[in-house]
């Protein structure tokens, strides 16, 4: 290989490497921007938005999205996680360590507090709660109004495309019935220990005194 077509070779290496590397700074920008409404993130739109602005070739997304997560777990503090659904690949973005404060994305104090009674009465209830039992729940517990459809709303709707909570329906006919299950975000971010403490403070007894609950959380805990 001649001197002048050697340049042009590492000149071209050079140009693909800086390629790359605005590619990833561009996912991990488009990830954080659609990462404050909790939505999944499909990976068809992170194709798009590469596509679009970087010119990124499309066998080059798999090296840009894993490589985006690696920044986003060292620098900030979160992680990418796949998704099941029935359109395709999606994303959602959680923290890459369980919170202390727990939900505390969720800035709207009633909400984060309707979000934490619902998981909780999930975690304790060990099996899908259905709706009609979880309205009763909450209304004892001072969080719900009966004619309060913006909060029913929540939790049915808002939560549940932000994976906090699955709220499907369950059997046929009559017997048909809408529950509430624990979402993926949930069980990716929040630790059941800390909700089974929380249930310790409130009845002043210890965690373990829930013994299926206790073993399930330190279970959890110790795989972590």
């Amino acid at each position: 290989m001649s001197q002048r077509r050697a340049n042009r070779s590492r000149g071209g290496d050079t140009d693909d490497v800086a390629g790359l590397e605005d590619s990833i700074k561009e996912c991990v920008r488009f990830i954080l921007c659609k990462e404050g409404s909790k939505i999944p993130i499909k990976r068809g739109e992170i194709l798009k938005h590469l596509s679009t602005v970087c010119q990124t070739a499309t066998n080059l997304v798999n090296i840009v999205i894993i490589e985006a997560n690696k920044v986003l777990k060292n620098v900030y503090g979160y992680k990418l996680v796949q998704v099941e659904a029935k359109s395709g690949i999606q994303y959602i973005v959680v923290l890459n360590e369980e919170c202390e404060s727990l939900l505390s994305t969720v800035t709207e104090e009633h909400h984060r507090k309707l979000l934490v009674a619902a998981l909780m009465h999930i975690f304790m209830s060990g099996a899908p709660v259905k709706e009609e039992e979880m309205w009763k729940f909450l209304a004892e517990a001072g969080l719900l109004e009966e004619s309060d459809n913006v909060s029913r709303k929540l939790l049915t709707i808002t939560f549940t495309r932000q994976m906090y909570l699955q709220y499907s329906k369950v059997g046929e006919g009559d017997l048909a019935r809408f529950v509430f299950q624990w979402g993926q975000r949930a069980v990716e971010e929040v630790p059941k220990l800390f909700l089974l403490n929380k249930m310790g403070e409130a009845f002043e007894k210890s965690p373990d005194h829930w013994c299926e609950q206790y073993k399930e959380a330190t279970e959890e805990t110790s795989e972590t």
